[in-house]
């Protein structure tokens, strides 16, 4: 939604996942973006090393 860019959701939000005590553990993390590549490389994010590794199964209508 266009009115809650730049609000700083997105940082906040990576901040609290990545920095959570109980995730420590937590080997990989892994996110899709459409448009948003340099803000979570600020975070440690990098694009995959083999993406021909990994596959998905969309559902067109879910719901």
């Amino acid at each position: 939604m266009p009115s809650y860019r730049k609000l700083g959701l997105s940082k906040w939000l990576v901040s609290i996942i990545t920095n959570h005590h109980e995730l420590q553990g937590v080997r990989r993390f892994m996110l899709a973006t459409k448009d948003a590549h340099s803000l979570y490389s600020k975070y440690g994010f990098e694009p995959l090393d083999d993406p021909k590794r990994f596959m998905q199964k969309v559902r067109q209508s879910p719901y």
